[in-house]
């Protein structure tokens, strides 16, 4: 077998073969705010994409290519390697997601098949960028190889769990407890302060880029760095970011650095928390009206006293007063310097456990945790102070 070879072990592969892919969803974004993100209500993206979205996005339509046509059973020739494929993790308009052994080894990859050799080549070069940072620690997808066949790009990465996407959508959007949003923000606010030192921007933090790299430690990643650039290289004007992540500054058309990510990252916490998202995102217009009006009408009980609340941490409108990924570290939020009074004591050594400051016990964390997780000791405090509101308001 020659390198970038597709080699059929099989005479003739399954019909139905085809039916154990799976694509991933996109969460639907309600009208209002008043409708929370059900399963039922899950929709096409490109129905939730103004018409910049889609000339933004337009690259990345499907092509017909030879490299759809892989199948499980199939062998790729890699650099290092060769990687036999097990089963389809889900596909796009960029190609493919493979589930692969390497042949003498029993470690599992996901190798991610562009279809588009440019495409393929960016987010190369978008992972060399970040080569000079330790995945582990700063909570960044790993890629081990890249080559090419058949006139497409294969990207070899480290096997992940789910999305938070994925997650939410099999909890039908409840929301999540605040201990579990706290050890998602912490290790999301690391991997952009290790992004920021190195003066990279992601460009596109959303729900289906974060993954689970380890559910019964609570361990996530920051994934896709197809959109990838140094900070530098984001011209005012930049079209980045879909709607519903999308930062006040993009849709404005205003100067750009790594802030953006920061408001993305807030708008995945509050998904996540509240099980929907703050503002609407049919258009740009009403996205960007819901930021300015913050009025009671705009919102619903359940969510507006928090949304409405002056000076956003992570979801503040103005970029220059958005609080940094190393200021976010610092919070109280993510401290927990106000759990050290002796009537909290259970609950912050509860959050210590799934923060990993202390070995998580049974009760902490859940070893046989699927699609929920387990609920953590009841808050002492209110929860409305995720990191993203203003220090006056009491701290969980």
């Amino acid at each position: 077998m020659s390198e970038g070879e597709i080699v059929d072990v099989r005479e003739v592969p399954s019909a139905g073969s085809a039916d154990k892919q799976s694509s991933h969803s996109s969460l639907n974004s309600s009208d209002s705010c008043e409708k929370p993100l059900f399963q039922e209500n899950l929709e096409k993206p490109e129905d939730l994409q103004t018409d910049k979205d889609k000339a933004k996005m337009s690259r990345k339509a499907n092509k017909e290519t030879d490299a759809l046509e892989l199948m499980e059973g199939h062998y790729l020739v890699g650099n290092q390697g060769i990687y036999k494929v097990q089963e389809f993790l889900g596909e796009g308009g960029f190609g493919k997601v493979a589930k692969c052994t390497k042949l003498g080894s029993p470690e599992m990859y996901a190798i991610k098949i562009i279809a588009n050799v440019q495409e393929g080549k960016e987010e190369f070069e978008s992972m060399k960028l970040i080569q000079v940072l330790d995945p582990d620690e700063n909570h960044l997808m790993k890629m081990y190889e890249c080559f090419s066949f058949q006139n497409v790009i294969c990207l070899v990465y480290e096997i992940l769990e789910e999305t938070l996407e994925d997650f939410l959508i099999k909890n039908e959007c409840k929301a999540t407890p605040l201990t579990y949003v706290r050890a998602i923000a912490q290790q999301m606010f690391q991997a952009l302060k290790a992004l920021k030192s190195i003066g990279v921007v992601h460009c596109d933090i959303k729900l289906d880029n974060i993954m689970f790299a380890d559910k019964k430690s609570l361990k996530f990643k920051l994934i896709d760095f197809g959109l990838a650039v140094e900070t530098k290289e984001l011209p005012t004007g930049t079209e980045i970011q879909v709607t519903r992540f999308r930062a006040p500054e993009v849709i404005l058309g205003l100067p750009l650095d790594e802030s953006v990510d920061m408001w993305a990252l807030g708008i995945v916490l509050a998904c996540v928390y509240f099980g929907n998202y703050p503002y609407p995102s049919r258009t740009e217009y009403e996205t960007i009206r819901a930021m300015v009006l913050c009025t009671p009408e705009e919102y619903t009980k359940s969510t507006g006293k928090e949304l409405r609340k002056k000076n956003h941490r992570i979801l503040e409108v103005n970029p220059q007063r958005r609080i940094t990924p190393s200021q976010a570290l610092e919070h109280d939020f993510i401290t927990m310097k106000h759990l050290a009074g002796k009537s909290k004591a259970a609950y912050a050594a509860g959050c210590e456990g799934v923060m990993g400051k202390t070995p998580p016990s049974e009760a902490q964390v859940n070893p046989s945790l699927q699609s929920s997780l387990p609920p953590p000791s009841p808050p002492p405090t209110p929860s409305s102070a995720l990191p993203f509101y203003t220090p006056e308001i009491r701290s969980v």
